[in-house]
């Protein structure tokens, strides 16, 4: 969208300011605030967006002051009616507080919000790091006031050094490796690029912007105030590495097994219920053989029966690919800070974009990253197993669409998940991967991109009726395949799965099993969610897995970590294929064993064969 004439900008942040466009009233609260146990239960709000968010994102502080000082007295509202027992979302909240005050020169907010943030977090490394740029310039700017702001740079770079050269090595490396690598690729254009394609296309449709979006845009708006030092940050992040350059060690090679021939008693069907598998870099592995035309069932975007196992690119992306793969592998290469051609020529080229080349970048990722997932999925399922046998089972796996989703949109992929269930069922597929994580936020996203309607409440509405008929059709499908055992990842949102109402993560069912992700060796990754449904945990760090075209790459999430699951259970199956999937999910988890001083199960594969072994 053009931006409009100032004084038609002006008049409409009055209304912004005076307070809500739209909210749902909160309910009535017993002795304090009201206990909030799912994401659906907080309040919806929209806020008029006169020009497109990329624009307001950079426009001069008079005119994102005002559209700041309403997301953040709505943030303030919402903190004081509501006791948010989601860890992630609380901070989502206090995140966006920390920058408005940060945007404003509220110093000693800053300070108590940072505060507030650590306490919330659940994992030890996030609770040291959070916060830590905006109190080293809060820090730095008491320390420059008496002699003015040439000092400020110098007083920065004083007290982050003193923050980072304070932290425990052994528990931050992940996260600082992590923040070292990305950090030369985060720039205005980076920030302006993502927004565009993020919301951009929101505020077009609908003339406003909805409560999540308008929140990160305050928090991007932060981050950038703090964009000239990071520079100096890189080179004391770098510093700190290089004088602790230890890495932790992997624990999963001495777990590893890998079946013999002669000890697989029979074939095992696994369904990698994903975005599809190429052929070709598992052609013996194929259920049906390599010759086959299609070795499962395959769905388009719309719903609609397709002829291809992997998901299909267009051609502008199509062309692109070889290079979006050096992308991706300079991308996982700087996510552990591992000094690379990839790495340098990705830095290279993303600094050289402008914002719009960023923008049409990141809509190519989506379609890249679509198309690649299954496979990477496919290879970490079968490895070590000669006798897995793929079956496809391909949708479109990203709920984010460019038309709008409906009724009947729903109800037809409630009846592909039936067909594809009833698949598994004919076809004696004896274990599923479900590499996905769905909620009903992630409708109400879509919607919001793609529906002219701006009020939040209609869209919330709207979004609970298709996530009801998405949630339910994939409890049919594992309810209705007994036979079968389900894996499922527990998502990448460092959140509890069970608030956020996570499908298939927040289920419960004898024959579905839910993953978290952590490192090598052995510890939580930053980004993995949780909660009471989550059973074990598997490596989700940096794994190497095929993908399409015959490269192979690295990547981290929960969807790494749940096919690590799915190929114990189908070396389980292969093994004895008389085992039922509850047996199957007892020996997984009563085979993993307690991370050293907490309770969460990592599997440990010898250790569950070694307890089927004296079964028999």
């Amino acid at each position: 969208m053009s931006r409009l004439p100032s004084s038609v900008f002006q008049s409409i942040c009055c209304l912004i300011a005076a307070g809500l466009l739209f909210a749902v009233a909160p309910a009535a609260a017993q002795g304090g605030r009201t206990v909030v146990t799912d994401q659906t239960q907080l309040p919806r709000v929209a806020y008029p967006m006169p020009m497109s968010p990329s624009t307001l994102l950079t426009a001069d502080n008079a005119t994102f002051a005002p559209f700041s000082k309403a997301v953040e007295a709505d943030v303030d509202k919402t903190l004081a009616t509501y006791d948010i027992q989601d860890k992630a979302t609380l901070r989502d909240y206090l995140s966006t507080r920390l920058y408005a005050q940060l945007l404003t020169g509220d110093d000693a907010g800053v300070r108590l919000t940072v505060a507030e943030l650590r306490a919330a977090e659940t994992k030890p490394d996030n609770a040291l790091l959070v916060g830590r740029l905006p109190l080293a310039y809060v820090t730095a700017l008491a320390e420059a006031k008496p002699t003015g702001s040439a000092r400020l740079a110098t007083d920065f770079a004083t007290a982050d050094r003193a923050a980072i050269d304070a932290l425990p090595w052994n528990v931050v490396q992940d996260s600082v490796r992590e923040q070292a690598g990305y950090e030369p690729i985060w720039s205005r254009v980076e920030s302006v690029g993502r927004v565009g394609h993020d919301y951009d296309p929101i505020a077009g449709k609908t003339g406003t912007l909805d409560g999540p979006s308008a929140r990160d845009l305050v928090q991007t708006r932060g981050l950038l105030m703090l964009l000239p030092f990071v520079p100096q940050d890189a080179r004391i992040l770098e510093a700190y590495i290089t004088k602790h350059n230890v890495m932790k060690p992997d624990i999963w090679g001495s777990r590893d097994v890998a079946l013999d021939s002669s000890q697989i008693k029979a074939p095992v069907r696994i369904g990698i219920l994903d975005s599809g598998v190429d052929p070709h870099d598992y052609a013996a592995l194929m259920f049906g053989g390599p010759t086959a035309q299609q070795h499962g069932l395959a769905f388009a975007d719309d719903g609609g029966p397709s002829s291809s196992d992997l998901y299909p690119l267009p051609a502008d992306v199509a062309q692109d690919y070889p290079k979006l793969v050096k992308l991706a592998t300079g991308f996982s290469d700087m996510q552990e800070a591992v000094v690379s051609s990839d790495a340098t020529a990705t830095q290279a080229y993303l600094r050289s974009l402008s914002w719009t080349q960023d923008e049409a970048l990141w809509r190519e990722f989506d379609f890249f990253w679509e198309y690649v997932h299954g496979s990477q999925v496919a290879g970490i399922a079968v490895h070590g197993n000669s006798g897995a046998r793929i079956v496809v089972a391909r949708y479109g796996w990203l709920l984010n669409k460019p038309f709008a989703p409906t009724t009947e949109w729903a109800n037809r992929m409630a009846d592909n998940f039936a067909r594809i269930g009833a698949f598994f069922r004919d076809n004696d597929v004896r274990v599923v991967n479900m590499s996905f994580s769905d909620q009903v936020s992630e409708f109400e996203h879509w919607l919001a991109k793609t529906d002219s309607t701006s009020d939040p409440r209609a869209r919330k509405q709207k979004a609970q009726e298709l996530y009801s008929i998405w949630r339910t059709a994939i409890e049919d499908m594992i309810k209705d395949t007994p036979s079968t055992l389900f894996v499922a990842s527990a998502g990448n949102g460092d959140n509890d799965a069970s608030f956020a109402q996570d499908v298939p993560a927040s289920l419960v069912f004898p024959n579905l099993i839910t993953v978290g992700a952590v490192n090598q060796a052995g510890d939580p990754t930053n980004f993995t969610s949780y909660g009471p449904t989550v059973a074990v945990y598997a490596d989700g760090y940096r794994v190497l897995s095929k993908i399409p075209q015959g490269y192979a790459m690295k990547f981290s999430g929960t969807s790494a970590a749940a096919p690590g699951v799915t190929n114990l259970a189908a070396k389980l199956f292969a093994l004895d294929p008389k085992l039922t999937p509850d047996q199957v999910r007892a020996l997984i988890v009563n085979g993993a064993a307690p991370i050293q001083g907490g309770n969460l199960k990592l599997i440990d594969p010898k250790r569950s064969i070694a307890l089927l072994s004296s079964m028999q």
